[in-house]
C-alpha cells in the first residue's frame, strides 16, 4: 500500500507542477498579447499623428513647393499601407534635394567632402554643413543620420524592418527639417528675384 501511495503522491505532485507550469505559461501569453495589443493601438495613433503632420505640412504651408507637396502626399500613402521604410526613403530624398538646392553653389561643400575623405560631396557632407549653419540641430542631425541608414538599407536590401521608435523619431525630425529647409530655399529664391 505504501508503494502505491508513493506512486500516487509522485503522480499528483507531477500533475500539480504541470498544471502550475501551464497556468504560468498561459499568464505570460496573456501578458504578451496585452503588450502587443497596446503596441498596435499606439502604432495606429503614431501613424495617424505622422499622417496628420504631413497633411498639415502640405495644406497649410506656403513655403512648400508643389513637387515636395506631391512627394509628402506619396509618403502619407506609403505610411497608410505600412511601407514605413519606403516612406523614410522618400523623406530622406526630399531632404537631400533641399540640401542640394541650398549648398550646391557653396564652396564649403567640396571642402567638407575633401575633409571627410571624399572626392565628391555625399549626403553626410550636406548634413554636416546644415548642422554647422544651425539649419538643423545636433539631435536632428543624428535622427536624420538614422533615417539615412534606413534609406540606404531600403535601397539595397529586401524586406527591411526597423524599430518603430527609430522610424517615428526619424519621421518627426524629418518633417521639421523639411519645413525649415523649404523656408530657407524660398527665402533664397525670393532674395534672388
Amino acid at each position: 500500500m505504501s508503494q502505491k501511495f508513493d506512486w500516487i503522491t509522485a503522480l499528483s505532485v507531477t500533475a500539480g507542477f504541470l498544471i502550475l507550469w501551464l497556468f504560468i505559461d498561459r499568464e505570460k501569453m496573456v501578458l504578451k498579447i496585452k503588450v502587443l495589443e497596446k503596441e498596435i493601438d499606439e502604432n495606429k495613433n503614431l501613424n495617424k499623428e505622422i499622417k496628420q503632420k504631413l497633411k498639415e505640412l502640405i495644406e497649410n504651408n506656403k513655403d512648400i513647393d508643389p513637387e515636395i507637396a506631391n512627394e509628402l502626399g506619396q509618403i502619407a500613402a506609403l505610411i497608410e499601407i505600412k511601407q514605413d521604410t519606403k516612406a523614410i526613403l522618400s523623406l530622406v530624398k526630399i531632404i537631400e534635394n533641399l540640401l542640394h538646392k541650398i549648398y550646391e553653389p557653396d564652396v564649403r561643400l567640396n571642402q567638407t567632402a575633401t575633409k571627410n575623405g571624399r572626392k565628391r560631396p555625399a549626403f553626410m557632407d550636406y548634413l554636416e554643413l546644415a548642422q554647422h549653419d544651425k539649419y538643423i540641430s545636433k539631435e536632428d542631425f543624428h535622427l536624420i543620420s538614422v533615417a539615412k541608414i534606413i534609406r540606404d538599407e531600403e535601397a539595397h536590401d529586401l524586406d527591411v524592418e526597423k524599430e518603430k521608435s527609430r522610424i517615428v523619431s526619424s519621421f518627426i525630425s524629418g518633417i521639421s527639417i523639411i519645413l525649415t529647409l523649404c523656408r530657407i530655399v524660398k527665402n533664397r529664391v525670393t532674395k534672388m528675384t
